[in-house]
């Protein structure tokens, strides 16, 4: 294996108000740990290992039992789609999971706390009704851990909430269920909550993104409160001003991060509330955060961006001088202090070739082309690089990635203060 020296790099995010709601439960200690997976968890032993050793450090040499809630997903429409493995909903996405981390050692318990207010078809045990249920409560106190499925965060929060205004979702004033102040408990007493795609979205604190996955109309419009809105015809930008569960407090979050070209629609959403920090998790990573001590570490297959927009400059569809730090598994960062400590894990990949003229920078297919720009200009001796995003629509915008004497390179993949600027394509000739 080859190394190099351990460094360590600053960013520094403020610790966010969180959401937690208005129980006894808000003010437990910050104890536990998260793991934040950016997406596509499929059978990932590093992580499912991970949260299960985290579980375990609660119940010595039985195994750990797993909490699973689904509700980010969409209710199964009948009994026969419930039972069919081949489908996707609360309750088949329950089992699946359950037998995932069976497979792995743990004990996965599925929790019945579904996404429609009633239950979805008769006999269905899944609704937002029992996440009140003190059985349901139990249930997960007795769980070493927690795991969030993934699907839309919303759902989480309307149904681990309660408004405190009769008829209106839980995005305001509100209180937690008995279910979620038996997560909470699950954490002050050490345990680990785990969460994917929506499952890591949801557990950040005020602020919460909860639409926008159109990038380019995410950009051209901006952000709005509230969630399920459309700008022409497309998934506009917004966010939930009361947040998620609160659990994690440094930045905002958000996971798919260069897969579905999130930098950009993080960029807005922070300038527009005037946030100082993002965190983005790639697919196949997980951010592991211990809440006692603030530090964190990077596992997985890829790696965890770190946005700084304390230095921006401009508005509305132009904003300039964003600070990217990427990292990579191996790397760690501590939230108190602002430092990010390298580590000597050299990525698996050949040297990154700059995307090709005419490729949409803002590409949510997965192919990643924002961050192999990065990685190919820092692989070359050249100050910027440049690149058009969402070619076919109007207007264009143009991304700017430019180093200066803060940036630092990595043979690991992995950079710091890299600077982002977005500006819209002029039109005159």
């Amino acid at each position: 294996m080859n190394t190099h020296p351990r460094t360590a790099q600053r960013f520094t995010a403020s610790p966010s108000v969180g959401a937690p709601g208005g129980t006894d439960a808000a003010h437990l200690a910050p104890n536990g740990h998260l793991v934040l997976i950016g997406g596509a968890l499929d059978e990932s032993p590093e992580i499912l290992t991970r949260i299960i050793e985290l579980a375990g450090a609660r119940r010595g040499t039985r195994a750990p039992r797993i909490a699973i809630l689904t509700t980010a997903s969409e209710p199964a429409t009948s009994a026969e789609a419930a039972q069919d493995p081949t489908t996707e909903s609360d309750e088949a996405d329950g089992r699946y999971y359950a037998e995932l981390f069976e497979r792995h050692g743990a004990v996965g318990v599925p929790i019945p706390i579904g996404a429609s207010a009633q239950p979805a078809y008769p006999g269905s045990p899944y609704s937002r009704a029992t996440a009140s249920q003190a059985d349901t409560a139990e249930l997960i106190r007795g769980a070493d851990g927690v795991f969030l499925g993934g699907g839309d965060q919303t759902n989480y929060v309307l149904a681990l909430f309660t408004s405190s205004v009769a008829g209106e979702p839980p995005f305001g004033a509100r209180t937690d269920t008995p279910a979620l102040t038996a997560i909470r408990e699950v954490l002050a007493l050490g345990g680990v909550v785990a969460g994917t795609s929506a499952g890591l979205a949801v557990q950040q604190g005020a602020d919460m993104v909860s639409g926008g996955a159109d990038i380019h109309n995410a950009w051209k419009h901006g952000a709005t409160p509230g969630y399920d809105i459309e700008r022409e015809g497309r998934d506009a930008l917004t966010h939930v001003p009361a947040g998620g569960l609160g659990l994690f407090p440094e930045a905002l979050l958000d996971s798919h991060f260069s897969e579905w070209a999130r930098p950009p629609r993080s960029i807005r959403l922070a300038r527009a509330l005037g946030r100082s920090a993002c965190v983005g998790v790639d697919e196949h990573t997980a951010l592991v955060y211990d809440r006692a001590t603030r530090t964190s570490e990077v596992i997985g297959m890829r790696g965890v961006s770190l946005l700084n927009f304390d230095g921006c400059e401009g508005a509305g569809d132009t904003i300039i001088g964003t600070r990217w730090s990427y990292l990579v598994p191996g790397d760690s960062h501590d939230f108190a202090s602002g430092t990010t400590k390298r580590g000597d894990m050299l990525a698996d990949l050949e040297l990154p070739l700059a995307p090709a003229a005419g490729v949409d920078l803002w590409a949510d297919d997965g192919s990643r082309p924002l961050l192999t720009l990065a990685q190919s200009l820092l692989a070359s001796p050249e100050l910027a690089a440049s690149g058009e995003s969402s070619v076919e629509r109007h207007p264009g915008y143009r991304t700017t990635l430019r180093r200066d004497e803060r940036t630092l390179a990595l043979p690991t993949g992995g950079f710091s203060d890299l600077i982002i600027s977005i500006t819209p394509i002029s039109t005159t000739h």
